[in-house]
């Protein structure tokens, strides 16, 4: 996006906090589904024998596929006998999908790659129609597959994931930025829960008899976190029930979420709750975590990426105006230091170092304040506010 010899002409300092966070959070850094990463996290997508079980079921499953052998209810029945929920999904050209194969799963920001038995690629339009090729034998497979999997009583996501004729209309986002999403994850209607799914089934019933129950009994992990990487608080949080929630904090349940989760992660607690705009849970979660932690709940302002590109060469431009002015001095970085108001509205621009010239760093603040366009920070409730930003230029010594 910005030429080489602009040193990347443009970078928030947004971008160079949130990688010296991620550093920061050992051991939370560098979490992926398979490593010694997670080992320490009481997940389950860390057990080697567990994930070894599923590759091999998978490549199983693909042999059978090949060779026309698939049975979908016998493979169905074997993954649930393994705990394995995953879904048959299908990867298309904008992420993870689980709608060609007849299901549709609410989960905010949509489903990660672990959480599918991915089975092929499929178009954006095919996931559009709800289908992929009426005579393509997966797409068969996946459907059968998935309608026995939700078909069946051991299936714990019944209020997440369902067939795309029972689902209903998807509900629309809010119109206001500031209005909380009222629903993240799954369904409102919710069916019938087994005490075997678990405290997050329980949570998300508000069910607080059997979170007693549950938690009453040997090696109940309050923070282990399920396939979508939310914690029973996390879930008792997005379907908005008090009484569990409180149920599970008396418990030590934790409002950052699993063990190598953090209030940034879009799966904590206190982050389902930001994004909901649930104020009083928020409230009720903050003497629980530390100054820093709910700090780091805050948003700095966030450039608009097409605007950022439209600087770029207007600032090269610039650049070529001033060439024989900004030679006078060795290349260096410039930070354009931006007071951004609740609107995204820029109030405030200037250069720091200021460059040879100050007609130069006149025109770039202008061009910066004229074209750049903001997103607006937010406190750590979700609420718009005036913040600082900042961008990084470079030039000089013949740039």
């Amino acid at each position: 996006m910005i030429g080489k010899r602009l040193l990347a002409a443009s970078f928030l300092s947004l971008g160079a906090l949130a990688a010296a966070s991620c550093s920061q959070r050992d051991p939370k850094a560098d979490v992926t589904v398979e490593g010694s990463s997670l080992a320490m996290c009481n997940d389950a997508r860390a057990d080697t024998t567990f994930l070894a079980n599923l590759r091999k079921s998978d490549e199983s499953v693909r042999r059978a596929l090949k060779n026309g052998t698939a049975n979908a209810v016998a493979e169905a029945n074997k993954a649930l006998d393994a705990g394995d929920y995953r879904l048959a999904g299908a990867t298309t050209a904008t992420g993870i999908s689980t709608e060609p194969y007849g299901v549709q799963c609410r989960v905010l920001g949509g489903l990660a790659p672990w959480t599918v038995r991915a089975l092929a690629f499929v178009t954006d339009d095919a996931v559009a129609a709800g289908k992929a090729q009426p005579d393509d034998t997966v797409t068969g497979f996946g459907r059968r597959y998935n309608a026995a999997m939700l078909a069946d009583p051991r299936y714990p996501y019944a209020d997440v994931c369902r067939a795309l004729d029972k689902a209903g209309p998807v509900p629309a986002a809010p119109d206001s930025q500031d209005a909380g999403i009222v629903q993240p994850y799954g369904f409102a209607e919710l069916g019938t829960a087994r005490m075997a799914h678990g405290l997050g089934a329980a949570a998300r019933r508000g069910s607080v008899s059997d979170i007693g129950v549950l938690l009453g009994r040997e090696k109940q992990d309050v923070n282990a976190p399920d396939m979508f990487g939310l914690t029973p608080l996390a879930w008792a949080v997005a379907y908005h029930r008090w009484p569990a929630a409180e149920a599970l904090l008396r418990a030590k349940a934790s409002p950052t979420g699993a063990v190598c989760q953090s209030t940034i992660d879009r799966e904590s607690p206190l982050q389902v709750a930001r994004i909901m705009r649930w104020y009083a849970m928020i409230r009720r979660m903050r003497p629980l975590v530390s100054e820093d932690e709910f700090a780091a709940l805050r948003q700095k302002p966030r450039w608009d990426d097409a605007s950022l590109s439209e600087f770029n060469h207007a600032l090269t431009e610039l650049k070529e105006r001033y060439q024989r002015i900004l030679r006078r001095e060795d290349f260096a970085r410039h930070d354009l230091l931006f007071q951004v108001d609740e609107q995204g509205n820029t109030t405030e621009c200037r250069m720091e170092p200021a460059s040879v010239s100050p007609g130069f760093d006149k025109e770039l603040c202008g061009l910066a304040v004229e074209i750049v366009r903001w997103t607006p920070a937010r406190d750590a409730f979700g609420t718009r506010v005036p913040e600082s930003a900042k961008l990084l230029v470079g030039f000089g010594g013949g740039s």
